[in-house]
């Protein structure tokens, strides 16, 4: 088995395994975004980073909307102004923080839950539908694999980000 290969930039190695696995990915990626062009996003009025706002609250349940911006890895401007829009439809809502009144506790409106329960049940039909001939075990199995992949890759971008103090690097 050939782990690294030639590209046809010279003096650059190519790590087969690693760069099957991005293509893999970004396909996956494409194929959603996809689906959610054609068939989610033009039906419920929400987008992406709308849906990925509500499904922190969904989760997490009422915070500000700093915490918010950090799970999201996003600048708190960006989802303020989003916060905003999504206030404006409805479909979140804003109290005081009671330990610090210049700040709002951000909550997740029943319209809000219902619209993202009506995106998330398009995509599970829809891959459903892709994957018809997928049994529950495969699909377990390739849940565990995604997941897997997104923790380390997550991870070995935090320990980038965060050099060790002993060593120096």
């Amino acid at each position: 088995m050939q782990l690294v290969q030639q590209t046809s930039v010279p003096e650059v190695e190519r790590d087969t395994p690693a760069h099957e696995v991005l293509d893999g990915v970004s396909s996956l990626i494409r194929a959603v975004r996809c689906i959610e062009h054609r068939h989610l996003w033009p039906d419920l009025g929400l987008r992406r980073a709308d849906a990925s706002v509500l499904k922190v609250l969904a989760k997490d349940g009422e915070q500000r909307g700093g915490e918010i911006a950090t799970k999201l890895g996003v600048d708190a401007s960006v989802v303020s102004r989003q916060l905003t829009a999504l206030e404006a439809d409805g479909l979140v809502s804003r109290r005081p923080d009671p330990a610090d009144a210049r700040v709002s506790l951000i909550q997740l409106s029943e319209p809000g839950r219902d619209r993202l329960h009506a995106l998330y049940a398009g995509y599970t039909r829809q891959l459903r539908s892709a994957l018809a001939d997928w049994d529950d075990d495969e699909l377990a199995a390739a849940a565990a694999t995604l997941r897997r992949v997104a923790v380390a890759v997550t991870e070995a971008a935090e320990f980038a980000k965060h050099p060790n103090p002993s060593t120096g690097d």
